[in-house]
């Protein structure tokens, strides 16, 4: 069949030009020519004295690699909303953007709790975005915040000071506290901690309270410690991380006598007066009551009394303070419960009797015999954990200060809770016995004794019992796993979420020094100490292994 060209090639031209004419029309329609200048650079951003409340102007230093502006201030900023303040900038752009909204220099509030993004847009529509942080713990939202405000010197650890305080959490509104709400006592704390600069304190509240959403209790005595000697801040926060794998109440394996308490632990930005203080560890105070060392009640108007005299009690071997010793080793100790102001002299009797009695059966010849030995006067499980605990983050004091406690009607004593391991993983300069390098050693016989003039103390003694080593080693296999990734979980989070305050805190209080005579210097750097407490772990881990292995 023929087909005539001709039409159809002049109808397919005509409707070329019909689009063609067409698609000229959209262009010209969609795509504008663009005028106006492509500028959008934020040139500088400072945060003025007056508006804002503070005690002078804050710039802000640029960093190009990141595109962010960055400032840092320690001082509290005494108004209302202190993270709403008013900044400065100049800018060669059009107008200045937050989320949408035009900020204008030197009239638009803006909080600083977050960083933040400004976007710089110029005449033409080109935009660039700006990083803007200010480092305040005040006004931060990483961590709670506590201030403090003494009516005169905090000067030593036996004399409280009323204090205004001012408590609050960005993560709760529960557990605040403000000087409304009644003057608080504080007082130094801590032996070898107290006499460095960054001191540690005891807070005393009015009323039992759960400060800052703390409420596996309410009391009135809490503590902040300081950590000066530790430069990673974290040792005693991954030590208690360790205690709760070990000390695990739903596990189910412990006797149910045993108080199977581990320390709380909530990090917080302190300020002195109008200063900020350094980053601390918020955590229990060592004492009898529910939700902490929870034994029975005992007290002085009980006296003698059979039905109570036997517990509950709470001891400390305390080579500082300990003005109680062992019969036949001469163990100084502390009796923390009851103390010396609320005991009758017969419950100290009973416990200095019943101390003396398990003393003297775990030095005599047949004290390995399950019914009779030292296991009729220590509990085994409790024992198990805390050795675990104390060799795994290579606690040097680990031996010098154990807790115990005895309950009423329960002739043992239990070991717990896990306290103050600030001068573990490799933190001691000391090495007590030159024969056992701490690195290479368990500290059973590395570290310090209870005392440390005691060359065969108690834990020693207990190590010569093989079936006790067994049962160590056996809960080690269990439990090893399980420690080590805590502690590189520890070492990865809880940094990144206190980023700021840490480096607040190294502001105020110098990372590489150290003056305490006892600790090491750290690493050359704070993410080197991480480094060397990770490296540190696996080592002491696998040192354990080999330990154990013939067990």
């Amino acid at each position: 069949m023929m087909f005539n060209r001709i039409p159809y090639l002049a109808c397919a031209f005509a409707a070329a030009l019909f689009l063609t004419s067409c698609t000229e029309d959209i262009v010209h329609e969609e795509e504008p020519v663009p005028s106006g200048s492509g500028d959008c650079e934020l040139l500088s951003f400072s945060l003025p004295a007056a508006p804002n409340g503070l005690d002078g102007a804050l710039s802000f230093d640029y960093d190009k690699a990141s595109s962010t502006f960055s400032a840092m201030y320690l001082k509290w900023i005494e108004k209302d909303s202190p993270e709403m303040l008013v900044p400065e900038f100049r800018t060669d752009g059009a107008r200045v953007l937050l989320g949408g909204n035009e900020v204008v220099s030197g009239e638009t509030a803006v909080s600083f709790a977050e960083d933040f993004i400004l976007t710089v847009e110029a005449e033409n529509g080109d935009t660039k975005d700006y990083v803007i942080s200010l480092n305040c713990p005040q006004i931060n939202t990483e961590l709670p915040v506590l201030r403090l405000e003494p009516e005169r010197e905090i000067a030593d650890k036996e004399n409280y000071v009323d204090t205004d305080v001012t408590l609050y959490s960005p993560f709760t509104d529960a557990g605040r506290w403000s000087p409304e709400d009644g003057a608080v006592e504080v007082r130094g704390r801590g032996n070898s901690t107290w006499i460095l600069p960054k001191k540690p304190y005891r807070l005393k509240f009015p009323e039992k309270v759960s400060p800052i959403g703390l409420d596996h209790t309410k009391a009135k005595s809490w503590v902040i410690l300081a950590h000066d000697m530790d430069k990673s801040l974290l040792r005693n926060h991954i030590a208690f991380e360790v205690s709760r794998i070990l000390f695990n109440p739903s596990e189910d394996r412990h006797d149910p006598s045993a108080v199977l308490f581990t320390p709380c632990s909530q990090f917080v930005n302190v300020y002195m007066n109008d200063d900020y203080h350094g980053l601390y560890q918020m955590s229990d105070h060592m004492e009898q009551r529910e939700g902490r060392i929870a034994v029975e009640e005992l007290t002085d108007k009980d006296g003698a009394d059979p039905e109570k005299i036997t517990g509950g009690y709470i001891i400390e071997t305390d080579i500082h303070e300990g003005n109680r010793y062992t019969a036949q080793k001469n163990i100084r100790m502390t009796y923390k419960y009851p103390d010396d102001e609320e005991y009758d002299p017969a419950q100290y009797e009973y416990i200095s009797g019943f101390i003396n009695e398990a003393e003297r059966v775990l030095y005599s010849t047949d004290f390995t015999d399950p019914s009779s030995g030292w296991r009729r006067y220590f509990d085994e499980r409790t024992l198990v954990d805390f050795v675990i605990a104390k060799e795994f983050c290579g606690d040097m004091d680990g031996y010098t200060a154990t807790y115990m406690y005895k309950r009423r009607g329960v002739d043992k004593l239990f070991f717990g809770p896990v306290w103050d391991v600030d001068k573990g993983w490799d933190n001691d300069r000391r090495v007590p016995h030159p024969q056992y390098q701490p690195l290479d050693n368990l500290m059973i016989y590395a570290g310090f004794c209870m005392p440390p003039d005691v060359n065969y103390d108690w834990f020693q003694r207990l190590w010569d019992d093989a079936t006790f080593r067994q049962s160590v080693a056996a809960r080690w296999a269990e439990v090893r796993d399980r420690l080590v990734a805590k502690v590189d979980e520890v070492l990865k989070v809880q940094p990144a979420a206190m980023r700021k305050a840490i480096e607040a805190n190294f502001t105020v209080w110098p990372f590489y020094y150290q003056a305490s005579e006892e600790a090491k210097m750290p690493a050359a750097t704070y993410e080197e100490e991480l480094e060397r407490i990770s490296g540190l772990t696996e080592r002491r881990a696998a040192l354990l292994d080999r330990l154990f292995a013939d067990f």
